[in-house]
């Protein structure tokens, strides 16, 4: 994973919402060499999402809203940038495409766990209805 100086980039997120799209790479924002946040491609964010919410039950918690309301739409080269209510997630477009999205680092590794949990109880319906027979062919407990 790539990794960047977060006041380095503020000014212009161009570079390295080019570098997500183009190879599908996060990006590590630090600063002061902590992980403030991280760059990835949309799909794989969309993905997370979908597996975690598997695991939950529930829509995925978000950040409060800031008192401030962000800025508008800021380009940046061929992007766009959206910041969310909450001052901390943007959204980065290419026309009317969503490619990017910026998350905390922390809760990107929160949503990351969950989605793990989610992938791990699946079963696709023709694997559970494979799993129910051999579930139904196996003698009582204690009748063995």
């Amino acid at each position: 994973m790539r990794s960047a100086e977060l006041p380095d980039t503020v000014e212009d997120f161009g570079h390295l919402v080019a570098h997500v799209e183009q190879t599908g790479e996060r990006v590590l924002l630090t600063q002061g060499d902590l992980p403030h946040s991280v760059l990835l491609p949309a799909a794989e964010l969309a993905e997370l999402e979908y597996w975690a919410q598997r695991f939950l039950g529930a829509p995925i918690p978000l950040p409060d809203a800031a008192e401030e309301r962000p800025p508008g739409p800021v380009r940046h080269g061929p992007y766009t940038r959206y910041v969310h209510a909450d001052g901390e997630r943007m959204t980065f477009t290419r026309g009317r495409t969503v490619v990017v999205e910026l998350r905390p680092a922390g809760w990107l590794d929160w949503l990351e766990q969950q989605a793990v949990h989610g992938r791990q109880g699946y079963m696709d319906p023709k694997q559970a209805a494979a799993f129910a027979e051999f579930l139904a062919r196996q003698p009582p407990v204690g009748e063995q």
